[in-house]
């Protein structure tokens, strides 16, 4: 009996073992982009040429409270403007201002009060908004924002998003010189570009009274690799596609759009995998009509558990917190490689490139899950931002090889 007992032990830690090793090997191995062949040739042409002549070429990062947070895209970015040169950090909104938390790296005041605002991610929204946000100062007096980033990024360009009608905005606080109006505009959007004058982490500007804006974008003349961070607590893929977001996203002039969402759904107490792919494939159609000159990217979110209350047994009234594995994890991941593959874009496995429902035990011991088992810590999200960057890196360098006329783009580290 005990021996029985031993070996039945010994098989159960050799399993365990084995399965840790799979996972770590599936993560030391590159992921992959799955996409139609040459999907990504264009972009990587309007790379290469933005740096040659000093353009900007735009990126999107789009998504739901991984990419809110900031974390995520970092390591996106900075895999970008390495190899094609820094364009800057890209749109902010004054998200602490409608009472939840910026990206990190970024920090916007305003001098008083009077900023009011709603986001994409509220049940009524039906809004043109490039951004998924749209804010408004108070009728009766102006309001100087001052916009701030961290991270060693500088900035000497700004260019606030705003409602066609309403006063453009200044600088303030002594920076030196503006503008170029309506650089960018829909029938509805309208832009001012701000010229700072010089390099800086820091400026200030000043929206008239009863101004509906947008948000801002921090960008550097130099040109280069400009990704943009738009995520919302709470969203889904069904979020983005209210109101006009996916046709007045075209101001911002992606040509790449990764869409990192799914951990929202995959959570939904009643989930449906044929209305999920629905949703998702409304919102690709949408945003390729509207930019078609944009290539799209869907990522997999990682697993995630479901928090449940547990009574206690022989306890009135009381319970404990659990955690329950979430099947909808799986079915995520297998939907949105069907849809990639259907719509034509561009997908990349980060569910099965970190374990899948096989790995869920080593995201949590790894350090990679933070103690909510939903989000991930700050090392998590630089490990899968790195992912996605490896990925598209990979993807740059074949077209190369493809390109015998193309001189790969050195990455200066």
């Amino acid at each position: 009996m005990k021996s029985s007992r031993l070996i039945r032990i010994c098989c159960v830690v050799i399993g365990s073992l084995l399965l840790m090793a799979q996972t770590l090997m599936a993560q030391r191995s590159a992921p992959q982009l799955v996409a139609p062949e040459g999907y990504l040739d264009k972009f990587w042409s309007a790379c290469d040429e933005a740096k040659a002549t000093g353009q900007t070429v735009s990126i999107i990062h789009l998504g739901d409270s991984h990419i809110q947070a900031g974390h995520f895209t970092m390591p996106i970015r900075q895999s970008f403007t390495q190899r094609w040169g820094n364009g800057g950090l890209g749109w902010v909104g004054p998200f602490r201002l409608l009472g939840t938390n910026p990206p990190i790296h970024t920090v916007i005041r305003a001098s008083s009060a009077g900023t009011s605002g709603v986001k994409i991610t509220q049940r009524d929204y039906d809004r043109e908004s490039p951004t998924g946000m749209v804010l408004q100062t108070s009728a009766n007096r102006a309001v100087t924002y001052t916009l701030q980033c961290g991270g060693g990024q500088t900035f000497d360009r700004i260019v606030i998003y705003r409602k066609r009608g309403t006063q453009p905005f200044t600088l303030s606080g002594g920076s030196s010189s503006e503008i170029a109006h309506d650089t960018l505009t829909t029938e509805q959007i309208v832009t001012d570009t701000l010229l700072v004058g010089r390099y800086v982490s820091s400026a200030q500007v000043t929206a008239p009274a009863s101004s509906v804006w947008y948000g801002a974008s921090l960008e550097r003349s130099s040109g280069g690799a400009l990704v943009h961070t738009i995520g919302y607590n709470g969203a889904t893929y069904y979020t983005y596609s209210k109101g006009s977001f996916t046709s007045s996203v075209a101001t911002l002039r992606p040509r790449l759009i990764i869409l990192s969402l799914g951990t929202n759904e995959s959570l939904a107490r009643q989930f449906d995998r044929n209305n999920f792919g629905a949703e998702i494939a409304r919102l690709v159609r949408r945003l390729q009509a509207s930019n078609p000159d944009c290539a799209i990217v869907l990522t997999s979110p990682l697993y995630c558990y479901r928090k449940v209350r547990v009574r206690q047994r022989g306890k009135r009234r009381r319970y404990r917190t659990t955690y329950r594995a979430n099947a909808n994890c799986q079915l995520i991941a297998d939907e949105l490689q069907q849809q990639a593959r259907e719509l034509g874009c561009g997908y990349i496995d980060l569910f099965a490139h970190f374990g899948g429902t096989a790995g869920a035990t080593q995201l949590l011991s790894s350090g990679i899950l933070s103690g909510d088992r939903v989000h991930l810590t700050a090392a998590g999200y630089n490990k899968v931002g790195e992912a996605i960057a490896t990925a598209l890196q990979d993807d740059y360098k074949q077209w190369c090889q493809r390109s015998p006329h193309v001189t790969p783009q050195a990455s200066e580290d």
